[in-house]
C-alpha cells in the first residue's frame, strides 16, 4: 500500500530477543519466546515497509537485536544507555525531527498489524497533529507525530501520552491490527485463532 507522499520514519524499539515477551513464559520457553519475538518483529518491520515508510530500529548499540535488524538491512538508531523505553522512543523521535519528517513509534509484539493501519497513520499525520492507537490493558500500542514529545510509557500510558500531546490535534485509531498484543498467553490464543493469526499456531504446538 503505497504511493501516498508522506514521509514516515517507523521506529521499532526492541531488546534482546532472549528477554523479550517474558510474559509468554507460562507456555514458552526461552527459546521459543526469542524465535517468536524474532519473527513478529521481522514481520511488523515488513508492515511499515509495505506501507511505505521507513524503517529504523531502536536497540542497544553492538547488541544482537542491532545485529539482527543490520542482517536484515534495517537502519540502526542506538538506544541510550539505561534509558528504557522511553529514552528509545525519545532518541528515535529526534532522529525524524533531525531528518524533518514525522515519527511512528510501533511496537513489534503486534501480530495482526496491517500495512493499511500503517499507512492510516501516516495520511492521518499527514494532516498534522498527533496518532495514538491504545492497548487493551490502557497503555500505548502505538504513537506518531510531527515533533518529540515527552514519553510517558508504563502501565496506563494511553492516559498519559493522550496528555503529553494535548497541544495538538489528537487522532485515536482502533483497528485489530492496532489493538492485539502479544503480552499474555490469552493474547497469543487469542490471536492464533484469528485467521491473520494463523502464522502464530506454530508457537502453540
Amino acid at each position: 500500500m503505497t504511493g501516498s507522499t508522506t514521509p514516515l520514519l517507523a521506529l521499532l524499539p526492541l531488546k534482546p530477543f532472549t528477554t523479550a515477551m517474558g510474559r509468554l513464559d507460562a507456555v514458552l520457553n526461552r527459546q521459543q519466546r526469542a524465535d517468536l519475538s524474532r519473527a513478529a518483529a521481522r514481520r511488523v518491520a515488513a508492515v511499515c515497509t509495505a506501507a511505505g515508510a521507513e524503517v529504523a530500529v531502536v536497540a542497544a548499540a553492538g547488541g544482537p537485536a542491532a545485529a539482527w535488524a543490520t542482517s536484515l538491512d534495517l537502519e540502526v538508531i542506538d538506544e541510550p544507555e539505561r534509558g528504557g523505553l522511553n529514552g528509545a522512543a525519545r532518541a528515535g523521535a529526534e532522529a525524524a525531527a533531525e531528518r524533518g519528517v514525522p515519527w511512528c513509534i510501533v511496537h513489534s509484539d503486534l501480530p495482526l498489524l496491517t500495512d493499511g493501519d500503517v499507512a492510516a497513520v501516516r495520511d492521518l499525520l499527514g494532516k498534522g497533529g498527533a496518532v495514538l492507537a491504545p492497548s487493551r490493558d490502557g497503555g500505548t500500542n502505538l504513537l506518531a507525530a510531527r515533533e518529540p514529545i515527552v514519553f510517558r510509557y508504563g502501565p496506563g500510558s494511553f492516559a498519559r501520552h493522550l496528555a503529553a500531546v494535548a497541544h495538538l490535534q489528537r487522532r485515536v485509531i482502533v483497528t485489530p491490527g492496532t489493538a492485539v498484543e502479544l503480552d499474555t498467553p490469552a493474547d497469543l490464543r487469542a490471536a492464533a485463532a484469528l485467521p491473520d493469526g494463523a502464522w502464530l499456531r506454530l508457537y502453540l504446538s
